[in-house]
């Protein structure tokens, strides 16, 4: 079986969908990925044949090409900005490049994460099977995404591309809610949607423990006082607005503090680091989760996923990209306290790192979700779903 795994080309889209890539190749089917040419070298790097499709940019370096995305995220219209790009530049020439390149290679199934849509419409056009990789909110959840999006002006961008395609006019939400849809999180994450017979959830080794032991270092962390792991991921670790008061907040508490800062940062350009906080760039998050009492991060799904498999509370500070719906989730979940870039500031961070810490209610709700997530199914499993989706459309085949 052919697979073509589609991405809006950034790590964020990208990482997660690698688990599910990864199982489909070790099962013996052959794997590769369709991105823009200029994060073909990613994608390449993590050990798969590669496609170049849509618009040539990434949004790791999204302030480069989208300067102006810079301010839309300063002033928390961020996905909004990334949606309208998404929809007039993105989605339409990744579908065209998509249906010229079936002359060639021609899959069996588009695996397509949730914010790309070039296979949505270049798999109606070619007949091929599309399957959508979710995490956030589900596609088809309008209450969620029409709380930080114009979502009627995102349907009739649907109907539009659509039409120009040729493509028999179709509700969009109804195309999506025929798709398969994988997840990485657990039911109780969708309260107030319905997940359909259509959603199967599982559980992606993102946040397992790596093989060998980590940094002498970090075992001392947490021991006389709980450890607060803190990251804005590798986009927004750039955002001074939301960096400062994250440091200068949690130094006012009585924790040990792990802040990672990313490739883009220097730790040393930081000056004077806080008594009881290291700064690294990078660490395995599931050395830090292992340990941690509270994560405190920008709401990126990656981070997010590593505490809620820990059973992990949290803060989630809305910077930008589908952080709205991340933390608006968490919180309707109960694992997680929201705070938002516009009312950011040390004290704030402080009060409600605290407040988190010593919440019983909230611990207790994210040792229940650790559990429920224990409980998902295996990566592994996702193979014979896809192999019976290609050939019956059957989204629940025997185990």
């Amino acid at each position: 079986m052919r697979v073509l795994l589609t991405t809006q080309p950034g790590h964020g889209h990208f990482d997660p969908m690698v688990p599910y890539a990864a199982a489909l190749r070790t099962a013996g089917h052959e794997v590769r990925f369709g991105s823009s040419a200029v994060f073909g070298p990613a994608v390449e790097t993590a050990g798969f044949d590669f496609t170049a499709i849509g618009e040539n940019f990434s949004w790791d370096n999204a302030e480069v090409t989208f300067p102006e995305s810079v301010e839309y995220a300063r002033r928390g219209q961020g996905l909004a900005y990334s949606n309208v790009i998404t929809w007039t530049r993105w989605n339409p020439a990744a579908a065209r490049d998509l249906i010229a390149s079936f002359d060639s290679w021609r899959p069996d199934v588009l695996i397509r994460e949730f914010a790309e849509n070039g296979a949505t419409l270049a798999g109606q056009v070619a007949g091929i099977p599309v399957i959508c990789a979710s995490w956030s909110a589900l596609p088809t959840d309008a209450r969620r995404w029409g709380s930080v999006l114009d979502w009627p002006w995102v349907l009739d961008r649907y109907r539009s591309e659509a039409t120009a395609l040729g493509i028999e006019l179709d509700d969009a939400t109804a195309t999506w809610g025929r798709q398969l849809t994988l997840t990485s999180l657990p039911p109780s994450w969708f309260t107030g949607a319905e997940t359909e017979a259509t959603v199967r959830h599982f559980r992606l080794p993102l946040a397992d423990s790596p093989a060998t032991p980590g940094p002498p270092w970090l075992a001392a962390l947490g021991r006389e006082r709980p450890l607060v792991y803190a990251t804005l991921g590798t986009v927004f670790n750039r955002l001074r607005k939301a960096r400062q008061p994250l440091i200068d907040g949690l130094a006012e508490l009585d924790v040990d503090v792990l802040l990672t800062v990313g490739s883009t940062v220097d730790p040393d350009s930081l000056g004077p680091v806080p008594p009881r906080m290291r700064i690294e760039r990078f660490v395995p998050q599931a050395y830090a989760m292992s340990q941690a009492s509270l994560v405190v991060s920008h709401a990126g799904l990656g981070t997010m996923l590593g505490a809620i498999y820990h059973g992990v509370p949290m803060v989630s500070i809305v910077l930008g990209a589908e952080h709205p719906l991340n933390a608006a989730s968490a919180a309707e979940a109960g694992l997680a306290l929201p705070l938002n870039l516009a009312d950011l500031d040390a004290d704030r961070i402080a009060t409600t790192a605290q407040h988190a810490l010593d919440d019983p209610v909230l611990r207790a709700t994210a040792d229940k979700v650790r559990k429920e997530c224990d409980n998902l199914e295996t990566v592994d499993q996702v193979v014979p779903l896809v192999e019976s989706y290609v050939e019956t459309g059957n989204t629940s085949p025997e185990r």
